[in-house]
């Protein structure tokens, strides 16, 4: 009774919290009279999280081009500021228009920016079951590449709210079989106003800095791939000059208490050596099969080496993104390129159940990091600490027994000499 009384006193976890909390306000469709817009399709949605001493400005969309999250932290002056976005000239076929749909007003200054693009999916018939995307040629047979400027996107306005951002796939398109249509690709942004932790699995902690994305795959024609896997080609991007390295850091654990089974943590830096005053995109290396999220259907997440934008002929998507309207010369900012890869040996990959969904985190400064809970601390305190409580009430026990015995007894031959 005392081990679980002490254990349930020492269960209540805690939430790293830096008291940061902010006021979000969500617009759709800016620069348009009406939140749906035809000339704006599939639309565009800016959020504004306000803290303390600045803005973070959200503006995500699939608009033009590949599905692109753009993130731009300002200062926070008194008067009412917001960015100037024009969703109409984001739309526009002309790159003057383009190049100016998204600026700052005077009265914002910028922090740092960063965002990510998904520029591309890759689709390889994993014949050899290794679960390696790099062992296949990508002008072989056994892959499919789908490009995501050619997809066609549901509104993004009617699914979204003030802290959830939902891209939804209508179709891929004639050009590319129609593998795609009916949500069977969907994106998901949740904005957070405060630190805590994500209630589904992998457990991602986030602050108010950060935003988590959701990327799902479901439903999806694979076609005579009978062994079909998927690769996510991602770039991210930082205002640094493109001189700027990039770094991807792989941190370890011996803590699984939140995701069990999985003893690491994936941050891809913006600025590796300022974290602090830069941006990340941070993961666990851990996917789920099924809608419902549990160890028995999770299996791995890979990644390729990062890699320059033009050597894996990405450029040409990043100018149809979003990014182009606020980084006019996005030719000279820091950027690189990498494939996320889902699945391991022997799982039996995406055509096993059709379906992967897998979790990752966007965000300004350094990266959240697990720390022992007390929940933990807990555990480990009644695991070591009571045998040795026990031990030692024990040992005195045993001594204060010993004693009294010894202060109750009576010499027999003392006693018949006192009666001679």
């Amino acid at each position: 009774m005392l081990v679980k009384v002490f254990t349930l006193l020492l269960s209540f976890s805690y939430v790293i919290s830096d008291g940061q909390v902010r006021q979000m306000v969500t617009s759709y469709n800016p620069g348009c009279q009406t939140q749906k817009c035809p000339e704006c399709s599939p639309g565009v949605v800016y959020v504004q999280a306000k803290g303390d001493n600045d803005i973070l400005h959200y503006v995500v969309s699939a608009l033009g081009g590949p599905p692109t999250a753009l993130v731009i932290k300002t200062n926070r002056p008194k008067e009412r500021y917001q960015l100037n976005i024009n969703c109409k000239m984001m739309a526009s076929k002309n790159d003057t228009e383009r190049k100016a749909a998204i600026t700052l007003p005077s009265g914002l200054k910028k922090i740092y920016s960063y965002g990510v693009v998904f520029s591309r999916l890759f689709q390889y018939n994993d014949t050899a079951d290794k679960a390696d995307i790099t062992a296949y040629n990508i002008n072989s047979t056994k892959w499919r590449v789908y490009d995501f400027t050619e997809f066609e996107w549901q509104d993004i306005t009617t699914w979204s709210s003030n802290n959830l951002i939902v891209m939804k796939v209508k179709t891929s398109g004639e050009v590319m079989d129609a593998a795609f249509y009916n949500e069977s690709l969907v994106l998901q942004f949740h904005m957070f106003d405060h630190s805590d932790r994500s209630k589904e699995l992998p457990h991602l902690l986030y602050d108010a800095d950060s935003t988590q994305f959701d990327f799902t795959l479901q439903d999806i024609d694979t076609g005579n791939y009978s062994s079909a896997r998927w690769g996510l080609e991602t770039v991210l991007l930082g205002s640094d000059k493109k001189t700027t390295g990039m770094h991807i850091e792989t941190k370890k654990s011996i803590d699984d208490e939140y995701t069990p089974g999985v003893f690491e943590m994936s941050n891809w830096l913006t600025r590796p050596g300022n974290e602090a005053n830069g941006g990340y995109l941070q993961w666990k290396p851990v996917c789920y099969l099924k809608p419902g999220r549990a160890r028995s259907v999770a299996t791995k997440v890979d990644y390729t080496n990062l890699a320059s934008t033009s050597d894996v002929n990405v450029d040409t998507f990043l100018q149809s993104s979003i990014m182009y309207s606020y980084f006019p010369d996005i030719m000279s900012v820091s950027r690189s390129a990498t494939n996320f890869t889902f699945g391991l040996e022997s799982d039996g990959g995406f055509t096993k159940t059709n379906f992967t969904s897998w979790t990752a985190q966007l965000g300004f400064g350094a990266p959240p990091e697990d720390k022992v809970s007390s929940l933990v601390v807990g555990v480990i305190s009644a695991g070591l600490g009571l045998p040795v409580i026990l031990i030692m009430f024990g040992g005195l026990f045993v001594i204060i027994k010993k004693k009294t015995s010894k202060e109750g007894y009576t010499d027999l031959d003392t006693d018949r000499s006192n009666i001679q």
